[in-house]
């Protein structure tokens, strides 16, 4: 079932830097951003752990971690007047009592992580649900097929994670946390489509472009890694290997635009002028792609 597993990372990787790669200057892309990079992150750590039975309480705090982190995206979401102060209430409260719960929970004392999964399961539906009766207005614009990803996405996530956190085997461990993956990727577009509609830009050429290149980079550097897997058998040591050089080859493809702004600025560091041109060039590459009419996914307004 690794193959699963490196599925299930590599969507949620790819998504999370995608988000990310956007705008990290957004409170509501880093937010989505960090959810789905820590549950890939959870999905490695749950395969590297296996079965064993001292990994539940760590088990408890990475299933909760997207799900307190996407309670902070529908924050944002919240009507102007009442983002500021709630969000506030989420940083400076909600933050610091999960953190609190986290460590004794991460350190095995289930109990704590029962109550920080309540605790996250409870933020994910309120703020969810206050976004929905604040945004009756998005029914009025292309945004209204954002409003129900959300909503889908919100309910099977808090169901998933509460059958996981109850300890409900409804299905295999590695299944389960692939449903999980399905639940944050349908959130993750819905986030990318509320985006672009506000930056007027059209979402599915760029948003397939990454995909297909991250796909495509994965599969020739992880390949590698999975034909090692395949003939010396599932040793820690290649699992790890494996997972890195596919986090590695798709993070080198969404991020190639900033890694190569770096290198501009050390190649080119007595040529400002001709640094400042080639990121121009690239921004105008990258503006390409969210340009035009149809695809869909156009959300300009």
């Amino acid at each position: 079932m690794v193959w699963v597993s490196a599925a299930t990372f590599g969507v949620a990787w790819w998504l999370g830097l995608y988000l990310l790669a956007r705008d990290p200057r957004k409170p509501l892309l880093r937010r989505a951003a960090i959810g789905l990079l820590a549950f890939a992150a959870a999905v490695v750590a749950d395969r590297m752990a296996g079965g064993n039975s001292w990994f539940d309480g760590p088990r408890i705090v990475l299933v909760c971690a997207p799900v307190l982190a996407f309670s902070g995206v529908f924050v944002r979401l919240l009507p102007l007047g009442a983002v500021e102060r709630v969000d506030r209430w989420w940083r400076l409260g909600l933050l610091p009592l999960c953190a609190m719960l986290a460590m004794p929970a991460a350190g095995g004392f289930l109990p704590a992580g029962y109550l920080l999964g309540a605790l996250t399961l409870l933020a994910l539906l309120g703020t969810m649900l206050g976004m929905l009766g604040q945004h009756a207005e998005w029914s009025e614009d292309s945004r209204r097929s954002a409003a129900g990803l959300l909503t889908i996405g919100a309910l099977l996530l808090g169901l998933s994670a509460a059958l996981i956190l109850l300890g409900l085997n409804v299905l295999p461990r590695t299944a389960m946390l692939s449903v999980i993956a399905a639940d944050l990727v349908v959130l993750g577009l819905g986030i990318a489509v509320v985006d672009a509609y506000d930056e007027g830009e059209a979402l599915r050429a760029d948003m397939t472009h990454s995909l297909v290149l991250s796909a495509a980079t994965a599969a020739v550097f992880g390949g590698q890694a999975a034909l090692a897997l395949t003939l010396a058998g599932e040793r820690p040591a290649l699992i790890a290997l494996f997972f890195g050089a596919v986090a590695g080859s798709i993070t080198l493809q969404v991020l190639h635009g900033p890694l190569q702004a770096g290198a501009d600025r050390v190649a080119f560091a007595s040529d400002p002028q001709l640094c400042a041109a080639r990121v121009e060039l690239r921004s105008a590459t990258e503006a390409l792609l969210r340009r035009g009419s149809d695809n869909g996914l156009h959300t300009g307004g």
